[in-house]
């Protein structure tokens, strides 16, 4: 069923080079130049989104988009036109990503009920640092919010298995792999995707504590890939680790690959929409992303 409402807004998720990493390919926008919003006319559609189908691909920007065209929005949230322009860029941003995923995750939580990490870790308590932390009130618990950050990423290299560095990943992050085993015990399987919604949060407010060292990252990452694309022999620095108020960081080629903030607010969504899923059935998961698609059009909509 399709229908037309041309008054709802509209949005479109680019990288910082307005790239939209869209599943058919990648799509390059015209950045709005000053306050004139310029035509991207591609030769192929163009898809516009409302909050809700903005949820499953969130980027490092989002902008408010407009076509001059007859827009028709279909059940799912998109607007396929021929035509359209970016108006303004939104508030969107790391901070903005990380309260989101926190949100997320904590209103799940709500629904269940808090859980405990095999630890016994509260992961109420540990929303609740996290959040004192990106308000900048105070900094206890960071420590544990950078430990749990590196158990996630463990955890999703593995469950990718992506090739994680040998020796030095061994003797860095014996604990983490010790606690990301028991994440993946039978026993605590019906409450995983709660566990990594709030993980996922977590690994977002990493990011937006520690900029630089994502720098750093996506930087050796680029340069280890111009060494492969060359066929080259020569190896590539593994860095150093620096100690960080969020745990350990390596400075240069990281031997944990994290996500951005945004990747990790999309995460957090995702699995508290599946661990509604589980909880409620079809309908459950529905409900969680008519709540989710709400709270993102409202920061969205902020100035």
């Amino acid at each position: 069923m399709i229908g037309q409402n041309v008054n709802e807004p509209l949005y479109v998720p680019t990288d910082s080079k307005g790239i939209e990493h869209a599943a058919t390919g990648e799509v390059a926008w015209q950045l709005p130049a000053g306050d004139v919003g310029q035509m991207t006319e591609l030769g192929h559609p163009l898809v516009l989104r409302r909050p809700d189908a903005l949820l499953d691909v969130l980027d490092e920007r989002i902008y408010r988009v407009e076509s001059l065209n007859d827009v028709k929005i279909a059940i799912d949230g998109t607007a396929v036109v021929p035509a359209a322009r970016l108006v303004t860029q939104t508030c969107w941003d790391t901070g903005l990503a990380t309260r989101f995923a926190l949100d997320c995750a904590e209103h799940i939580l709500t629904d269940t009920g808090d859980v405990s990490l095999p630890d016994g870790t509260s992961l109420m308590m540990v929303i609740a640092y996290a959040r004192h932390v990106l308000d900048g009130i105070t900094s206890e618990g960071t420590q544990r919010l950078g430990y749990l950050a590196r158990v996630r990423a463990l955890r999703r290299l593995r469950h990718e298995r992506a090739e994680v560095a040998d020796l030095s990943l061994g003797l860095l992050v014996a604990d983490e792999a010790r606690d990301a085993d028991a994440l993946d015990d039978a026993a605590y399987a019906t409450v995983i995707p709660i566990t990594d919604s709030v993980l996922a949060a977590i690994e977002a407010l990493r990011h937006h504590v520690l900029p630089e060292f994502y720098m750093d990252i996506e930087d050796a990452r680029e340069e280890h890939e111009a060494h492969r694309d060359l066929d080259s022999q020569r190896p590539v620095s593994l860095g150093t680790i620096v100690s960080t108020p969020l745990g350990l960081v390596e400075s240069g080629r990281g031997i944990l690959t994290y996500e951005p903030a945004w990747s990790g607010a999309r995460e957090a969504a995702r699995h508290a929409r599946l661990a509604a899923k589980d909880r409620h059935g079809a309908k459950g998961e529905a409900n969680q992303r008519v709540w989710q698609a709400t709270l993102l059009a409202s920061i969205l909509e902020q100035q």
